[in-house]
């Protein structure tokens, strides 16, 4: 090879590195950033959501039992009747405690005939007590005229206190057989409830949203223990999901915060409801090979607006709601009208002392090690978005985040209306992006492409 070639080909390959190198710096050849998504901060109403899951129940459900044992011998309802307060469920054979009625009632009768006896006896004793009284004074009056001896007038006082004794024996003996009445009576009022507790009345008025028997089976019961659960009467006019709550969420909720309800067996349907009850909390154990944590949760009682689900109830067929369903709700706790946001893809953190060395911790013997880190993140940690110009060029913004839903989050204060804010990928947004990158803005189908392969 000449001289000369030589040196023709070491030129050729210093012009191609050079040209490479300007090329990368963006000198020549269209070097236009990183592709990202914007999009232009903008007013708009903003409503927080909370998010919970839980069961739907009845508001008001109420087991039927019976308080008597027997066979069911007649059954009036089917699941999905509506029934009236009052209203015959069904009947138990009762056959053993309507002769228990018939036994008390003849024990009344019986005990009410002996007081009348008594009576009877009480008025001649009564005649007899006078007439022997009115012997025993006269006699004492001839004794005292010395008329007659000492010993006809002690028969006449004799003949007086038999008398006498006769009519408080009676007088006993009816108020006894008075006190027999009345017990007797109870007895009978008894055997009467037992024989009504065989005809099992609705409690309330409302839905039969379960039928656990049928006809023929025996039942158990009595009026000291729980019998058996026949049926259920529910109020469809007021419908609960009941929903547990983190202790972090649960200080933006309140009662009368509206919520959006989606249960599992009914897909793609929402209900409306409204919170109108939260409970004491309840903790919950989570434990893992290493740490044991302590949960704590209340539970919103959220009531669905009837009108959302009355299209569900259909006379003579089940209860659409079973307790125990699985259902999830969208609380909303609160909403700002007209605010500036911005998406919340835009809004990430960053080390306050990002570009100026360590960020320096203040020590504290005196404050454990979870609350130096905790104070740490706090003081070193801002919230910003990357507002990128007309050039291309992007900048930080340190903002003041509020409220926010599921695509948007308010700004208080750091960027105007307009400004155009880097919304993904996520990576870059999160990790990439600093003051003065350089980005190139394409549309969402456009980032997409780029990062599939090519073939």
């Amino acid at each position: 090879m000449s001289k000369k070639l030589r040196w023709i080909i070491i030129v050729l390959v210093v012009l191609v590195v050079a040209l490479i190198a300007l090329s990368k710096a963006g000198v020549f050849g269209g070097n236009e950033g990183i592709s990202v998504t914007a999009e232009a901060a903008a007013t708009r109403d903003i409503t927080e959501i909370v998010t919970a899951s839980g069961k739907v129940f009845p508001e008001v459900e109420v087991k039927v039992s019976p308080d008597i044992s027997g066979e069911i011998v007649e059954l009036n309802v089917i699941e999905g009747d509506t029934v009236k307060r009052g209203q015959v469920l069904a009947n138990i054979y009762a056959d053993i405690y309507a002769s228990q009625r018939d036994q008390a009632a003849a024990v009344v009768s019986q005990s009410e005939a002996q007081v009348s006896n008594a009576k009877s006896q009480l008025e001649a004793l009564k005649a007899t007590l006078d007439q022997t009284e009115a012997a025993y004074k006269r006699q004492k009056t001839l004794l005292d005229q010395k008329v007659i001896s000492q010993s006809e007038f002690e028969q006449a006082q004799q003949a007086y206190l038999a008398a006498k004794g006769n009519y408080s024996a009676n007088l006993d003996a009816i108020k006894a057989n008075q006190a027999s009445v009345q017990s007797a009576k109870a007895s009978l009022n008894r055997a009467d409830k037992d024989v009504n507790r065989a005809t099992i009345v609705a409690p309330m008025d409302g839905v039969v949203s379960l039928l656990a028997v049928k006809k023929g089976e025996r039942v158990a019961g009595n009026s000291f223990n729980v019998g058996t659960e026949m049926m259920r009467i529910a109020d469809l006019n007021s419908i609960v999901a009941q929903v547990d709550v983190g202790e972090n969420d649960i200080p933006k909720v309140k009662i009368g915060d509206t919520a959006i309800v989606e249960i599992d067996a009914f897909s793609n349907r929402k209900f409306k409801g409204v919170v109108y009850k939260i409970a004491n909390p309840v903790t919950n154990a989570l434990t893992s090979s290493s740490s044991s944590t302590q949960v704590t949760n209340y539970q919103v009682h959220i009531r669905l607006l009837p009108e959302s689900y009355t299209d569900l109830i259909v006379k003579g067929q089940p209860f659409p709601f079973r307790p125990n369903m699985s259902a999830s709700a969208d609380i909303q706790t609160r909403t700002q009208v007209k605010v500036l946001s911005v998406p919340l893809n835009a809004v990430t953190t960053r080390d306050k002392k990002e570009g100026k060395g360590p960020a320096e911790v203040k020590k504290d013997d005196n404050a454990s090690t979870d609350a130096v880190a905790s104070a740490s993140l706090d003081d070193d940690i801002e919230e910003v978005v990357f507002v990128v110009d007309s050039a291309g060029i992007v900048r930080k913004k340190v903002v003041k985040t509020d409220i926010q839903d599921i695509n948007y989050i308010e700004i208080k204060s750091g960027i105007k209306v307009g400004d155009k804010v880097i919304t993904g990928p996520y990576d870059v947004v999160s990790k990439q992006l600093k003051d003065s990158t350089k980005v190139k803005v394409v549309t969402k189908d456009e980032l997409t492409q780029s990062f599939k392969p090519s073939n």
